[in-house]
């Protein structure tokens, strides 16, 4: 059953939410500076205090969310359900990268060579959808 607006609504955000929820579970294990980039190979090249880290991308999440709802109501795609499935896929990606970095700033290892082509292999997979929905079957 695919999903509509108002579910891709909720279910974004019960991401967001489980997101935030994330950084504060594990708040008092991560130190105090966060590292929040990283090169391609893995070294950490950017660094944020931890009430910035653990806020910053639930926040931008909240943004994306009201971004893509903005640009959806401002061209709609032919089928409904492709702004739905682009919303919770890109916010659940972005959620995904928030666990990566807390993971990473709790000392687990985090294979970033498996993340990029991960970050890779979601995009080609998220736009094609969305083509094959818009222009192929549309």
């Amino acid at each position: 059953m695919p999903l509509h607006r108002s579910h891709a609504d909720m279910v974004s955000a019960l991401i967001i939410v489980l997101t935030a929820l994330a950084g504060a579970a594990v708040w008092s294990h991560l130190p105090a500076e966060i590292a929040i980039h990283f090169s391609a190979s893995g070294t950490p090249d950017n660094h944020v205090s931890k009430p910035v880290g653990v806020a910053l991308l639930p926040a931008l999440m909240v943004g994306t969310l009201l971004i893509l709802k903005g640009a959806f109501r401002y061209d709609p795609p032919d089928t409904p359900r492709v702004a739905a499935t682009i919303t919770v896929a890109t916010i659940a990606f972005m959620g995904a990268i928030h666990g990566l970095v807390l993971a990473w700033n709790l000392g687990y290892p985090v294979p970033f060579d498996l993340a990029l082509v991960g970050s890779l292999v979601w995009a080609v997979f998220v736009i094609g959808y969305a083509v094959r929905a818009e222009y192929v079957h549309g």
